[in-house]
């Protein structure tokens, strides 16, 4: 689990692309992360200096270009971290379910990853256990990350645990269970698949207390918290849902990012969109 204590200046957020690779560079080009789009996949330019990009997993299915993604990815955060800036990319519960079984219902679909990896001459099991170098980076996410006050997961819902209880946890599920079958990962309750967790008003602060975090940033679920195809904020922003729906399959809109940054003395969270609108969507004291 990726922990910083002292946040950047910059602190940007995407979530579930799955997929949808021409979307996500248009998306991060438009909020400034990138200066243009690459040429390849493997080529991209970073532009955000010191801050740090983290993405809430889903990368896999629901659209045409999970590998391009996957090789974006990879070469994304080489290039950030020699710029000094970092890419934290999360598990999410497809490429838990991937592990788990790489010809699932999912990932074996129209547009799923297994015939994207074939076309590319390359096998999903061998993906799906790490012995091909896209499946070892891809195991190798963590299932969550905390940026100063903020604390980003794929689903969100650590059920009350610390920091430190959630890595001893999950960690001792993947030693246990190296294909990711264990209810701690892929169960229905879990950090990568649970919803409806935050209905209740007094879970999140205590979720936060645990956390010792202000914010939870999750995705998974679209209709969490407020309307489709924007990105949602509950509970004086306490909560965040970013999954905006923008996979090629579910075509809620084509994406948005969540971009945290200091106003003199506020927080401030805004949302752009591909075209480099800005909507400022929370501001509070730090």
């Amino acid at each position: 689990m990726g922990v910083s204590t002292q946040a950047p200046a910059d602190v940007y957020a995407v979530s579930d692309p799955h997929g949808g690779y021409d979307r996500l560079v248009a998306l991060l080009t438009g909020a400034g992360v990138l200066a243009r789009a690459p040429a390849t996949p493997t080529d991209p330019g970073w532009s955000a200096g010191a801050a740090t990009l983290v993405v809430l997993g889903d990368v896999l299915d629901k659209g045409p270009q999970s590998v391009e993604i996957l090789d974006f990815l990879m070469a994304l955060e080489a290039r950030a971290a020699a710029a000094g800036g970092a890419v934290t990319v999360l598990v999410g519960n497809h490429e838990a379910e991937f592990f788990v079984d790489p010809g699932n219902s999912k990932a074996d679909g129209a547009d799923g990853v297994d015939r994207e990896l074939r076309a590319h001459g390359v096998d999903p099991v061998a993906v799906a256990s790490g012995l091909d170098p896209r499946g070892q980076w891809l195991r190798d996410r963590p299932f969550a990350a905390q940026v100063g006050a903020w604390f980003f997961a794929h689903a969100g819902d650590t059920h009350g645990r610390s920091v430190g209880d959630l890595e001893t946890t999950l960690r001792g599920a993947v030693d246990a269970h190296r294909d990711y079958d264990d209810p701690n990962l892929t169960g229905s309750d879990s950090i990568l698949e649970s919803r409806d967790w935050y209905g209740d008003p007094a879970v999140a602060p205590r979720y936060l207390a645990a956390l010792g975090a202000k914010h939870i940033v999750f995705g998974h679920d679209p209709n969490a918290l407020g309307a489709r195809g924007a990105i949602a904020v509950a509970q004086d922003g306490a909560l965040f849902r970013i999954d905006c729906g923008m996979s090629p399959d579910v075509n809620d809109s084509t994406g948005r990012v969540l971009h945290l940054h200091k106003d003199g003395a506020s927080d401030v969270a805004d949302e752009v969109d591909a075209q480099g609108a800005v909507r400022e969507v929370w501001r509070g004291a730090p």
